[in-house]
């Protein structure tokens, strides 16, 4: 068989684990450029060619690759030597091979098995150690047992799922999952399991996305493995309630079924895994409708939280707390039984939206204390698109087209698309969102025109669809702008600004060394030209621009509560920044709802709206020898108080999501309650903004 180069190699794994893989995003994660990825598709083909294989195509920046092809490729017997497990697939393989082993594992085991030095499996170990310690899963090493891990069954099966979403969009997923249970028979045993949970979901119709399904195939073929491991402990989760549901009576028909033994045990974690990603089966509403009042006091409480941490008035507070409700139900189930979830835009949420994020991990503490558990980055990220939509929206008095968002991905997806697209074309009037199916019985008079993340969506030809990520990154906003004014509005651009745009001029005169750099160098550039919502020079202030020497301030104690919030303004009414109007309307702001302030142990943020009595951004820091109760409840005792004063949704939050991050770090907390000078405050400040 034709040996392939390895960069064209990279290229067929991306184009057979995305069918949407464009030539953008080839040109980004290879570091290439356009002429040689055309390059590496003429070498791919070749090796198609002599498998008889239909060959890929490129059109309009896209490559283009049927399904069948996908298929063949995937039964080739590709070179040996290209199936090795490198990168971050080998944490993943180490984290099932832990958990379906029958012997114990030893470091020379992996090193032999993974073809990797001793150095970089102890590298290697010592992230999952790491991620292990989030889940409250301890990697530990003992003579008799080898490498093995202790925690919760459930806990250490979160870690395989994990494993299992990081590696199942790999095409030789099947093989390197072969590899890390010993056992070339996996794939039969894949295979049987893929036809029977295959037949099952059809009998009961059950609306599980493809995405998920592929995911509970591979654990449950696992399981027979771990099952037989030497550290196998069943999962004790068996509620009396599942025994009336229809679907519980379903999993024990199909647990039944199986040709390979498994223990009782595991019908309830079947159960609770297909339940999880059953996504709008009314018997998952059923299930915990004595849990609804908690998760809309949740809701709510969640709302508030981010009020008070960020100085803000969340309008339309009825909308998003329905919204959010529907995703905690969703979301508590996961947490509760430990199944995680890969939100795909989070990298990009994080970089568009960090500020945000970094605020919605601490406000979201409350709900993972009461759960016990870790709450990964991928599940804040969710909760951070619904308060997306109420930061900073433009006005919309201007309003001239209709148009409604079409997502497959589901109300987050649509919620954090419908917000970027808000803030790009402000006169544009965006409806409701839909899924494809919804989006059938909408009457074409109600809208002009369709955004979606999904192709194939009928559209009446006078109207007008586009296709675009659920995060949009500043190359793609710059597109579909473009995209938008040119056929909408008939505004056509003075020149196609995009990095590859430069980038394919630059190349006709210039050889370019590092593609990948100029191209990251590029679109940093494009990113500070493309943000609209820069204060003066220098961005979006930091903590260390509000909180100084002048307005950081010690003192033994306080007669009350009140008179530390007095005490705490103090420095910011010297300045300026607020009135005596201000501190009034916070200490009323606390009689009239109560000790909200408090937002996590020691730590109070006082604040209230802007418009009782605000001049200037500004935020001034208290701290007390002896603690002083809020509203004298015993429960709520705060020696910090960060006074908040806040001009407008935005302007501050750089900053606070600095505080977040010291604030939802334990070890970092305690240092800030801990610090006797204004020096240790500004120590530990300089630490965060490294």
């Amino acid at each position: 068989m034709q040996v392939i180069e390895k960069r064209a190699f990279n290229l067929l794994q991306y184009l057979l684990s995305d069918r949407n893989f464009s030539v953008n995003k080839a040109m980004d994660l290879l570091g290439c450029s356009k002429r040689q990825i055309e390059y590496d598709v003429s070498k791919i083909n070749e090796l198609l060619k002599d498998n008889g294989i239909e060959l890929i195509r490129l059109s309009r920046g896209r490559f283009l690759i049927n399904k069948e092809t996908i298929s063949k490729v995937m039964r080739l017997n590709l070179p040996h030597q290209k199936i090795i497990v490198n990168g971050e697939n080998k944490i993943w393989i180490i984290c099932i091979q832990i958990f379906c082993t029958r012997e114990p594992l030893g470091l020379n085991h992996f090193i032999i098995n993974l073809q990797s030095s001793k150095n970089t499996i102890l590298s290697d170990l010592r992230k999952i150690s790491t991620i292990g310690r989030q889940y409250k899963v301890e990697l530990k090493y003992s003579r008799k047992l080898g490498y093995y891990f202790e925690g919760e069954p459930i806990k250490i099966r979160s870690l395989v799922l994990l494993a299992i979403i990081n590696l199942k969009d790999n095409f030789l997923c099947k093989k390197l999952i072969s590899l890390a249970v010993s056992d070339n028979s996996f794939e039969v045993i894949y295979e049987e399991t893929k036809d029977k949970i295959e037949s099952f979901i059809k009998e009961f119709s059950l609306p599980i996305m493809k995405e998920y399904l592929i995911q509970v195939i591979y654990f449950i073929s696992l399981l027979t493995y771990h099952c037989q491991s030497i550290t196998y402990s069943p999962p004790l989760i068996h509620e009396p309630m599942w025994n009336h549901l229809p679907l519980y009576a379903a999993v024990t028909t199909f647990y039944e079924s199986r040709m390979f033994h498994l223990p009782k045990e595991e019908i309830d974690y079947l159960f609770v895994l297909l339940l999880s990603m059953t996504l709008g089966d009314k018997m998952y509403f059923q299930l915990y409708d004595q849990e609804t009042m908690f998760l809309q006091e949740m809701s709510q409480s969640l709302i508030n939280r981010f009020e008070v941490i960020t100085g803000t008035v969340v309008k339309k507070k009825a909308g998003i707390s329905e919204n959010m409700l529907v995703h905690l139900r969703l979301a508590y189930f996961r947490l509760k039984y430990g199944i995680p979830v890969v939100n795909p835009a989070l990298m990009q949420v994080k970089k568009e939206f960090g500020e945000v994020f970094d605020i919605c991990r601490l406000v979201l503490e409350p709900f993972g204390d009461y759960l016990d558990c870790f709450i990964p980055d991928d599940e804040i990220a969710y909760i951070a698109l619904h308060f997306m939509t109420v930061m900073d929206l433009p006005d919309q008095d201007k309003i001239r087209k209709r148009a409604v968002i079409v997502c497959q991905n589901g109300l987050a997806s649509s919620v954090m698309m419908k917000n970027q697209l808000i803030k790009i074309f402000p006169e544009i009037h965006f409806a409701d969102t839909y899924n494809a199916q919804e989006f059938k019985g909408i009457p074409p008079e109600t809208y002009d025109m369709v955004f979606s993340t999904t192709e194939g969506i009928d559209v009446p030809p006078e109207k007008y669809l586009f296709i675009s990520s659920p995060i949009l990154t500043v190359e793609e906003k710059f597109i579909i702008s473009e995209a938008v004014y040119s056929s909408v509005f008939g505004i056509k651009s003075e020149a196609n600004l995009t990095v590859h745009s430069i980038l394919e001029i630059v190349e006709k005169y210039a050889v370019i060394h590092d593609w990948k750099g100029l191209s990251g160098g590029l679109k940093n550039l494009l990113q500070k030209q493309y943000k609209k919502e820069s204060i003066g020079k220098g961005g979006l202030p930091v903590i260390k621009d509000l909180l100084t020497k002048e307005t950081i301030q010690f003192a033994s104690s306080a007669n009350s509560w009140e008179e530390a919030i007095c005490l705490g303004a103090k420095p910011l009414l010297e300045n300026g920044s607020i009135t005596e109007d201000y501190i009034n309307a916070m200490i009323d702001n606390v009689k009239g709802f109560g000790p909200y302030i408090v937002i996590c142990p020691y730590v109070a943020i006082p604040h209230a709206q802007n418009n009782t009595g605000v001049h200037m951004l500004g935020m001034s820091f208290l701290k007390l020898d002896e603690e002083v109760c809020v509203l004298d409840n015993p429960q709520k005792p705060v020696k910090v108080f960060i006074t908040l004063a806040a001009i407008d949704n935005h302007t501050h939050l750089r900053a606070l999501a600095q505080l977040s991050n010291i604030l939802t770090n334990e070890e970092t907390r305690e240092q800030l309650v801990a610090c006797s000078s204004a020096e240790d405050v500004i120590k530990l400040l300089d630490m965060e903004e490294e």
